[in-house]
C-alpha cells in the first residue's frame, strides 16, 4: 500500500523523528543500538534504503507515523524494517499490538497487489517517548494462560520496542558506539526541559562521526537545534547566548537558520497550521536558498513534498 505520508500536523517531537530517521546513519545506529544481536548479524545494513512508501492507513492516521526502509538479509532475502512513532504522549496499552496488526495487514495487502510470491519480512521498530512510563507485556501474555495444545491459535509478532522514558541518561550516555544516536535520544528525552538545555545546549548540538559527511552532521545539527527551539520555552535572549557557546561553523549555521526561519515570521505560519499563502513563503525562501532539498524543505517547513515540488516549478518557470 503506497501511501504519501499524510499532511497533518504533527507534533515538535513526530517532526523531529521524522526528519532525523530519514537520515541513513542514525537508523543504521537505532538498529545496532537495540536489535539483539543473532538478529543484527542476519541483517546486511549495506543494503540499507529509505522507501518512499507509507503502510499508515487512515485509520491509524491519527496515532502512528512511519518511516520505512529496505533491506537484505546475508542471505540475500529481501526485508522491510518499518520505524513508528506515536502521535499520542500517553500510552495505548495493549491496543498498541491492534494498531501493528493492521499496520501489518496492510504491508501483506501491498504485497499481494504487487503479485509477489511471498510475504516480504518486516521488522517493526517502535520509539516511545510519551511523557508517561509504558511497559506492555508481549503480545503472546496478552492470552493469560491457554493450554499447550492450543497455543498454536495465539497470534504473535514480535517488536524492536524502543522506549526513552525507561532508559536512564545513564544508559543512553553509555551509547559510545553511536555518538550521533546518542545525542537525538538525549534531546528527544529533554526537549522540554530548560534547565537541562542550558547546561547541555553544546553537547547536545555537536555531532561528530567518522563515518559520516559533514554536511550530514551539520544537517541533524540544525534539525536539532530547530527541535530544541520549538520545544522548550527558552527565550530568543538566552537561546542567542547559548548559541555563541558554539564552535564558529555550528554558531553561525543556527544564527542563520535562526534568522531565515524564526525571524522572518515563517515559524508563526508553520505553527499555526496556515496553508494559504505557504506557497508564496516557500517561492521567497527558495529563492535566497536555492540548495536546500526539497526534503529538507518539506522537513523544516512541515508541509508535504507535492507543495514543495509544486513550489520549486513555479519558481523555475518564473526564471
Amino acid at each position: 500500500m503506497k501511501k504519501k505520508n499524510p499532511p497533518q500536523p504533527y507534533s515538535p517531537h513526530d517532526r523531529y523523528l521524522r526528519l532525523v530517521l530519514k537520515i541513513g546513519i542514525v537508523t543504521r545506529e537505532t538498529l545496532r543500538a537495540f536489535l539483539p544481536p543473532e538478529q543484527l548479524a542476519l541483517l546486511n545494513l549495506g543494503t540499507l534504503s529509505l522507501a518512499s512508501e507509507s503502510f499508515v492507513s487512515d485509520d491509524l492516521k491519527a496515532s502512528l507515523s512511519d518511516v520505512v526502509y529496505t533491506c537484505e538479509t546475508t542471505d540475500g532475502k529481501p526485508v522491510r524494517i518499518c520505524l513508528l512513532f506515536e502521535h499520542k504522549s500517553v500510552s495505548t496499552g495493549r491496543y498498541i499490538y491492534v494498531q501493528l496488526g493492521r499496520y501489518l495487514l496492510n504491508i501483506q495487502e501491498e504485497d499481494i497487489r504487487q503479485g509477489r510470491e511471498s510475504f516480504t519480512l518486516t521488522i517493526p521498530v517502535l520509539i516511545y517517548n510519551g511523557e508517561l512510563l509504558w511497559d506492555v507485556p508481549p503480545l503472546r501474555e496478552q492470552y493469560g494462560s491457554v493450554q499447550p495444545e492450543l497455543q498454536g491459535y495465539i497470534l504473535h509478532f514480535d517488536i524492536v520496542y524502543v522506549n526513552l522514558q525507561a532508559l536512564s541518561d545513564e544508559a543512553i550516555e553509555g551509547l559510545h558506539e553511536f555518538q550521533v544516536l546518542r545525542n537525538v535520544l538525549l534531546a528527544l528525552k529533554h526537549a522540554r526541559e530548560d534547565d537541562y538545555l542550558r547546561i547541555h545546549f553544546r553537547r547536545l548540538l555537536i555531532f561528530a562521526c567518522e563515518n559520516a559527511d559533514e554536511e550530514v552532521l551539520l544537517h541533524l545539527f540544525e534539525a536539532t537545534f530547530i527541535y530544541l527551539q520549538k520545544s522548550s520555552t527558552l527565550s530568543k535572549e538566552e537561546l542567542m547566548n547559548l548559541i555563541q557557546t558554539l564552535p564558529p561553523p555550528f554558531e553561525q549555521r543556527a544564527k542563520t537558520t535562526y534568522e531565515q526561519i524564526f525571524e522572518e515570521g515563517m515559524e508563526k505560519g508553520i505553527e499555526q497550521g496556515i496553508e494559504q499563502g505557504i506557497e508564496k513563503m516557500l517561492l521567497a525562501f527558495m529563492k535566497k536558498n536555492p540548495e536546500w532539498s526539497d526534503e529538507r524543505l518539506s522537513a523544516v517547513f512541515e508541509v508535504s513534498l507535492e507543495v514543495v515540488q509544486k513550489t520549486r516549478s513555479l519558481l523555475l518557470a518564473s526564471e
